[in-house]
């Protein structure tokens, strides 16, 4: 087994050193250290989980998906990082939501806005949300006595009067 602890720290090294020269996709920093691209796309989530890299999600150009971006991590408010260096997302993407958040702000919307709404119109009115999440949420919303489905085709739904 010795052989693969090398070969591993061995090949975490050409990772850590290929994200040296600045943010990398894993198929770049594949190349630069010699590796296949899902050995580097393993590699690179192991060193995310253990702090030592940082992922920012590619975005979007159009229909189209760009790669995730790599980079060293480094302190917070740290003067040597480049602005826009393994930071937020270039592209259009809404944070991550922690659990339950998005069922919030679904019936924070239809507080707010009376009337029937779809739940294409409620993600789009949450910063681009999924409107399956959206559905998701207000089915639970339904389901806790929040709001009320007032149409099978088209869905849709209002706030529940209280």
């Amino acid at each position: 087994m010795p052989t693969t602890t090398t070969s591993t720290t061995t090949t975490t090294e050409a990772v850590l050193a290929a994200l040296g020269s600045g943010p990398a996709s894993a198929a770049e920093v594949a190349e630069a250290a010699g590796i296949g691209r899902s050995t580097a796309t393993k590699v690179l989530a192991a060193l995310a989980v253990g702090g030592q890299v940082e992922r920012s999600p590619g975005g979007r150009d159009g229909a189209r998906r760009l790669p995730d971006r790599w980079a060293l991590a480094v302190a917070a408010g740290d003067p040597d990082r480049p602005a826009g260096d393994g930071g937020e997302p270039q592209g259009t993407a809404s944070p991550r939501l922690g659990k339950g958040e998005l069922t919030g702000m679904v019936a924070a919307f239809l507080a707010d806005n009376p009337g029937e709404h779809s739940p294409s119109a409620v993600a789009k009115a949450l910063e681009g949300r999924s409107a399956g999440a959206v559905g998701n949420a207000l089915g639970r919303l339904v389901a806790s006595g929040d709001a009320t489905q007032t149409s099978d085709r088209p869905r849709r739904y209002r706030a529940a009067t209280r």
